[in-house]
C-alpha cells in the first residue's frame, strides 16, 4: 500500500521508502493509506485550497440569493401594504367629500323646487350627494342593466317624480331592491345629475 506525503501530497510513496521523492519530506513514520476510499487530505494543498475557495464562492453565492429571494418578498408585502393603506386613504377622502356635498330634502320638497323653477333647482343641486325620503312608485332596470326605482313626494299623479339609478349594485343591494313594494317610504342617497324628464340621481345607495 502506497503512502502520502504530508508536505507535497504526492500519494505514490512506497511502504519502505524513507524520504518523499517529490520534495524529500521523510515519510518513514507516515502510515501507509487504506485501499480504496477517498480522503481529502490526500489531495495536493494548491488543490485543496481551490476546492475550498469554490465551496466559499457557491455557499456566498446561494446566501446572496435567498437574501434577494428574502429582500423581495419583503418589499412585496410592504407594496400590498402600502396599497391597502392608499385604498383605505381614497375610500374615507371620497367618504369626506360626500358627507360635505350632502343635502338631506324630502322628494316632495325637491319635486316642488323643480316644478316652481327648474333652472334655479338645477344650479342648487348640481354637485351635490342627496338623501332623498319619498314613495316607492315602481322599479325596473334601465340602460346598461342597472336596477332603478321610480320615487314620489306622496302624490302619484305629479308628472315630475324621481328616478334612482343603482348603478353598481351588488347582488345583496339588489336582492333589498326587488323587495321594495309600492308606497312604501324609503331614503335613497345618490349623485344628482341632472333633470331629463324626471330629476334623476346616480350611483345610488338605499339608506340602512
Amino acid at each position: 500500500m502506497a503512502k502520502t506525503c504530508p508536505s507535497c501530497g504526492y500519494n505514490q510513496i512506497g511502504p519502505f521508502v524513507d524520504n518523499c521523492p517529490i520534495c524529500a519530506e521523510p515519510v518513514r513514520n507516515v502510515r501507509s493509506d487504506a485501499p480504496g476510499g477517498f480522503r481529502l487530505g490526500s489531495l495536493p494543498p494548491v488543490l485543496r485550497w481551490v476546492l475550498g475557495g469554490a465551496l466559499v464562492a457557491v455557499l456566498g453565492v446561494a446566501g446572496c440569493c435567498g437574501l434577494g429571494m428574502w429582500r423581495l418578498g419583503t418589499a412585496f408585502q410592504e407594496a400590498q401594504k402600502e396599497a391597502m393603506k392608499e385604498m383605505e386613504r381614497a375610500q374615507a377622502a371620497a367618504e369626506a367629500d360626500r358627507r360635505a356635498r350632502t343635502v338631506v330634502v324630502g322628494a316632495a320638497d325637491l319635486l316642488r323646487e323643480f316644478g316652481k323653477d327648474p333652472a334655479a333647482a338645477d344650479r342648487k343641486y348640481a354637485g351635490k350627494y342627496l338623501e332623498i325620503s319619498g314613495v316607492v312608485e315602481r322599479g325596473g332596470r334601465g340602460r346598461h342593466d342597472a336596477p332603478f326605482v321610480v320615487l314620489t313626494g306622496g302624490d302619484e299623479k305629479a308628472k315630475l317624480k324621481v328616478e334612482c339609478f343603482f348603478d353598481g349594485a351588488d347582488k345583496k343591494a339588489e336582492a333589498r331592491i326587488r323587495r321594495l313594494d309600492k308606497g312604501q317610504s324609503i331614503t335613497v342617497r345618490g349623485e344628482y345629475d341632472g333633470q331629463v324628464s324626471n330629476v334623476q340621481l346616480r350611483e345610488c345607495v338605499l339608506a340602512q
